[in-house]
């Protein structure tokens, strides 16, 4: 079969959305295979045989009142590479119809390639999704093994790989994503995110464990970054859910990848309970890590010391301000653009904050304790 009857069958019907005629298509063997009259496929029909058998280029068939005889309409070859590997004909009076020939071929024939391509590619996938199972999670990993089946799919496992990890949250309005089968979310999943890998020559992407991973070859982070924000401001506008995740320290070679992704998935779980929405790096998440080991008695100490002079109001506009400073990296001017106001506004803020806690952002020994205070629960700050 030149082409999945799945494939085939979304051809017609496309096709007699178009022309408003019944369309078939015949296999190489002049055997209806997909048409837009169910009652016809599995049928052999003559006129396609005719076409194969003789190698005629058009047959246009009269009415033919013969019971089981051949209905009017237009059939032509389909060909790939030069190769005839089927038959395609629209019903209809001959009259009507014979003008959409030669369209209907030329449609036909680029929607069949476009099909094999997407049936080929899809094959790679998923080999390549099976191959990084195995490399990341194989219980006894041989390094020759990896290197030799990692070049047959065009993956060079010598190279140094960045871990990425996103985690599609709770959808914000109910519907299009959750209320898909999981495999076809994933696979909608990917179409969103393959455009941006384009150009990141033989990065990787896969959906696995409900996880979706993104393998980048021999990129400094500042790109990847760049690339994994792109992706995730995408699949949060095309599901209207939150996406967060997290990214590996650095790029390692061959088995030490399972690090980078041990290190990611880390990153991941941290911004998923810092409120999602964020891709967090593995060298970012030491400060989280700290807060998470501190006893509650004394976490309720330091929120204390850090916000004893503020009303609740002005702790959740602290806590705003300083995480969004950790997140920029105290870039001012990213922290505007993101609340939407003028740099001063944001250098009042940080001002303010010194105002009203006697620590300071821009001191090592200041930031950190205001950091880890908001890092705290609103309700560890009743204590």
């Amino acid at each position: 079969m030149f082409i999945s009857e799945a494939a085939a069958l979304s051809i017609v019907r496309e096709m007699k959305e178009i022309t408003g005629h019944d369309i078939n298509i015949m296999d190489g063997t002049g055997t209806i295979f997909a048409s837009t009259d169910p009652g016809r496929v599995g049928q052999r029909h003559e006129g396609a045989c005719q076409i194969l058998s003789q190698k005629l280029p058009r047959l246009t068939v009269q009415e033919d009142r013969r019971p089981g005889g051949i209905r009017p309409g237009v059939n032509l070859p389909i060909q790939l590479d030069g190769e005839t590997v089927g038959v395609i004909g629209i019903t209809g009076n001959p009259e009507e119809v014979d003008s959409l020939g030669a369209i209907l071929k030329r449609m036909t024939e680029i929607m069949v390639r476009d099909a094999r391509r997407q049936a080929q590619e899809d094959l790679l996938d998923s080999a390549r999704q099976c191959f990084i199972e195995r490399w990341l999670f194989s219980e006894e990993p041989d390094q020759a093994e990896l290197e030799l089946r990692g070049n047959m799919l065009g993956i060079d496992v010598t190279a140094r790989w960045t871990v990425v990890i996103l985690e599609v949250l709770e959808s914000l309005s109910p519907g299009q994503a959750d209320a898909s089968p999981q495999e076809m979310r994933n696979a909608l999943f990917l179409k969103h995110i393959r455009p941006y890998l384009s150009s990141h020559p033989n990065s990787l992407c896969a959906v696995i464990n409900q996880r979706i991973l993104l393998l980048f070859p021999d990129r400094n982070r500042y790109e990847v970054l760049a690339c994994v924000n792109q992706i995730r401001r995408e699949l949060e506008g095309a599901y209207q859910a939150a996406v967060c995740g997290g990214m590996s320290a650095e790029g390692r070679r061959g088995l030490e990848i399972r690090r980078c992704y041990q290190e990611a998935r880390t990153a991941s779980q941290t911004a998923r309970t810092d409120g999602g929405r964020r891709i967090l790096r593995y060298d970012e998440v030491s400060l989280e890590f700290l807060a998470d080991s501190i006893a509650p008695d004394i976490r309720r100490d330091l929120v204390s010391l850090v916000f004893s002079g503020c009303t609740p109001e002005e702790r959740e506009s602290i806590r705003s301000t300083v995480l969004l400073y950790f997140q920029y990296h105290g870039d001012v001017k990213q922290m505007a653009d993101a609340l939407y106001v003028h740099k001063n506004t944001v250098h009042y803020h940080l001002q303010r904050i010194q105002a009203l806690t006697g620590y300071s952002v821009r001191d090592p020994r200041g930031s950190v304790l205001l950091y880890l205070a908001c890092l705290s629960s609103p309700q560890e700050e009743g204590g």
